[in-house]
């Protein structure tokens, strides 16, 4: 299955508006940027769950659950690792291992706040993904250059920003062609700790550093070779409009953003 590409269908997602869809990414990236309460996070994730669940797409963000779980777990080792030489920052919880090293100069304290600090923020960047995701497997390239000039943004502009939701899939897609070719020479990606896998990754940042940079090569030699002119007057084929779905959709996630808000004022607890 390749779950980094448009996939057609004729779900809720599907029928909106590319605008909307547009809007919906920016507006959950603003959100979870804000927002860090666990509690509130959360609920988030279950309005993403059902949203996921009513449109038909909940197996192929399945996939990027198991493609995105070295990542999360490095975010929330990370976290987890840098709370542990610091103060609790809540009093009255619960804290399972205190010591002080180097004649008292040092403390290391391993509290409940470790853990919930790394999983607020590895909920945060895998929400962030999503929304981004959901965007992209639901609307085509010409869908959001279409939708982008709506707004009256220039052909160049939406073209730039149409082409970031293809290149973003293109550069996962050439990190697991390397992931096979050194594979395939003997190196263990997938039956190995998660320290190695955290250390595999890092080797193969440089190989797919190249690899993006001769890809990038590719597109602008293409552009040149078509003698693609921002400045002609393009029309197209398909209209967009919004529509009754367009509305449903956006009361629904008004009506959970607003949740999200309250809870993350009744429920937050700084990180």
């Amino acid at each position: 299955m390749d779950y980094l590409k448009y996939v057609d269908g004729n779900s809720l997602l599907h029928k909106l508006d590319p605008r909307t869809k547009f809007m919906f990414f920016i507006v959950m990236a603003v959100l979870t940027s804000i927002v860090k309460s666990g509690v509130a996070l959360l609920f988030l994730l279950v309005f993403f769950l059902v949203m996921w669940n009513v449109c038909g797409i909940q197996k192929y963000i399945f996939v990027l659950v198991k493609k995105l779980k070295v990542l999360l777990l490095f975010i929330f080792l990370l976290w987890f690792v840098l709370g542990l030489f610091e103060q609790p920052a809540v009093e009255g919880g619960p804290v399972f291992f205190q010591t002080f090293i180097g004649n008292g100069s040092m403390q290391i304290c391993f509290d409940w706040y470790d853990f919930y600090k790394g999983f607020v923020y590895s909920l945060r960047i895998f929400l962030m993904i999503a929304s981004f995701y959901t965007v992209l497997l639901t609307t085509n390239f010409s869908e959001i250059i279409l939708g982008l000039q709506k707004w009256k943004i220039s052909y160049a502009l939406a073209f730039g920003i149409g082409l970031v939701f293809q290149i973003i899939p293109m550069i996962i897609t050439e990190l697991n062609a390397i992931m096979e070719a050194q594979s395939s020479r003997g190196l263990e990606i997938e039956k190995c700790s998660w320290v190695t896998k955290i250390k595999n990754y890092v080797t193969f940042s440089f190989p797919l550093l190249f690899r993006v940079i001769s890809k990038g090569q590719a597109i602008s030699l293409a552009m040149h070779y078509y003698q693609l002119n921002f400045s002609v007057h393009r029309t197209a084929y398909k209209n967009i409009k919004a529509s009754k779905y367009d509305v449903y959709f956006i009361l629904a996630n008004a009506v959970a953003i607003a949740a999200t808000i309250v809870l993350h004022i009744f429920f937050y607890i700084p990180v």
